[in-house]
């Protein structure tokens, strides 16, 4: 398995698990308004912002050391 793959799973992972949650939760509460099925979109668009800040500390900490 590659690094790039894992990596794939582990977002994959991480979303999912959050996306589940707040599927759980807006079941309990009964009601989907406007900011839960937001919710249900930032579930899978945080961990690319934190993919995306990691690789540009990546590339910067890398230019630092060329």
């Amino acid at each position: 398995m590659t690094f790039e793959a894992l990596m794939m799973a582990f977002y994959t992972f991480v979303a999912l698990r959050f996306l589940d949650c707040t599927l759980r939760e807006g079941g309990v509460r009964g009601g989907w308004d406007l900011h839960r099925i937001l919710g249900l979109l930032l579930c899978l668009v945080w961990p690319a912002t934190l993919a995306g800040v990691a690789f540009v500390a990546y590339q910067q900490r890398r230019n630092r050391l060329i």
